[in-house]
């Protein structure tokens, strides 16, 4: 048994390793062409929102450099044959403490500032501003949990940063693309759109300014119905479903490793941080000043989201390949969807709040002045269901298992 266990171990390692190298050749090559375009004759001034991007997207690349190099250097020990590493202690603890950094630096650089100087430092606290709480939820979720080794969970980390994000992008681009070309079909049959076709067709006497005046005549338009069944559908179902079905692809790599359920509630959360990661920090990026703080606290309640279903996801998963009992997987998958459906939802319909008087007509302002209490109602369950399924975990966790062969696992 140990032979046929040991050879694709090795092989999921070795792959670890390309995908790491290839990851780290990658992020390099932006890294440089970032470097090379704050440097170049033309960049723009220092304190600009455009300097500001790039500083961002310097800073995103280098996150991601960092955070890949772990999966390489495990990867080789155990090909190497080298014992891993001991796990870092008190890991929660630490992630507590730069938590609280991160108030403070928030504090020294109010993000509801209008200082259109943003610069590097700015960037910084960005980055930790999202960097930092998805790590403290992912300790939190798995805190005191035998959720695997170091290696597997960078090696999982790896694979859902340069694997899985491309994928969910690619078939949500795919799709939503389709969406697009048949409301543009639809778009064109209609006379409220004509003025837009106007201004396209004219190259000479196309002015992005005047769309503004324009939006007035289309808001009845945006007002059907079927456009709001079709939008919202969109945010809350379509994407849900993406999403929640693409996140844990990482766990589907060990389904013959006869994972504990905590093994695969700390793969999923690894994976749905991931993908929060990413996707939060380019959310961010290119946030004026003046809203910066909304969107931080949007994304904090988004990267919970993302890590408790996917957690979740991942704890059915491996619990229904050691009893077969596949409608529990089918309960998780769909009440994650229905979870994410939900923020979406309410998320959507707190920035029509945001945006003002423009939308009584389509939807009550009472209903979506609520959304502003919904949301963190929702992220204190998800917190909360994030501790209990931890503490779950913690009373029915299996005995340990067996010493493993230094080339099992993935990461």
């Amino acid at each position: 048994m140990q032979p046929s266990t040991a050879a694709p171990s090795r092989a999921l390692t070795i792959a670890q390793l390309v995908m790491g190298i290839l990851g780290l050749l990658f992020s390099l090559g932006g890294l440089l062409a970032l470097t090379i375009g704050l440097r170049t004759p033309g960049t723009p001034a220092a304190g600009s929102v455009e300097s500001a991007l790039l500083w961002n997207f310097l800073l995103i690349v280098l996150v991601i450099m960092l955070l890949t190099i772990p999966a390489v250097t495990t990867a080789i020990r155990s090909l190497a044959g080298l014992p891993p590493r001991q796990p870092i202690k008190f890991r929660f603890m630490i992630a507590t403490i730069a938590l609280l950094l991160v108030l403070f630096l928030l504090w020294l650089d109010p993000p509801n500032s209008s200082n259109p100087g943003a610069t590097w430092p700015t960037s910084i606290i960005n980055v930790l501003t999202i960097l930092i709480p998805i790590w403290w939820f992912l300790e939190l979720g798995r805190a005191r949990l035998a959720g695997g080794s170091a290696k597997r969970h960078w090696g999982i980390f790896s694979f859902s940063t340069y694997f899985t994000l491309p994928i969910i992008l690619l078939v949500e681009v795919i799709i939503i693309g389709f969406g697009i070309l048949f409301a543009a079909l639809w778009l064109i049959q209609q006379p409220e759109f004509a003025p837009f076709l106007s201004q396209l067709g004219s190259l000479s006497g196309f002015d992005p300014a005047e769309w503004e005046s324009l939006l007035p005549d289309l808001l009845p338009l945006l007002s059907r119905p079927g456009v709001i069944a079709a939008l919202t559908a969109t945010a809350t179902l379509v994407v849900p479903l993406i999403e929640e079905m693409l996140k844990p692809l990482g766990i589907w790599l060990l389904h013959k490793r006869n994972l504990t359920p905590a093994e695969g509630f700390t793969i999923g959360m690894i994976c749905g941080a991931a993908f929060a990661l990413l996707e939060s920090l380019f959310s961010i990026s290119a946030v004026t000043p003046g809203d910066r703080l909304f969107v931080i606290t949007g994304r904090l309640g988004t990267g919970l989201l993302h890590i408790f279903t996917a957690g979740l996801n991942g704890w059915a998963l491996a619990t229904t390949w050691r009893d077969g009992k596949f409608l529990r997987a089918g309960v998780s998958f769909t009440l994650s969807v229905l979870i994410h459906g939900a923020w979406n939802l309410f998320a959507l319909l707190l920035g029509m709040y945001m945006i003002g008087e423009d939308f009584p007509f389509i939807i009550d302002p009472s209903f979506l002045e609520a959304s502003a209490w919904v949301l963190p109602g929702i992220a204190f369950f998800l917190l909360l269901g994030l501790i209990g399924f931890n503490l779950h975990l913690r009373r029915t966790a299996a005995p340990p298992p067996l010493p493993q062969l230094p080339g099992d696992g993935l990461g």
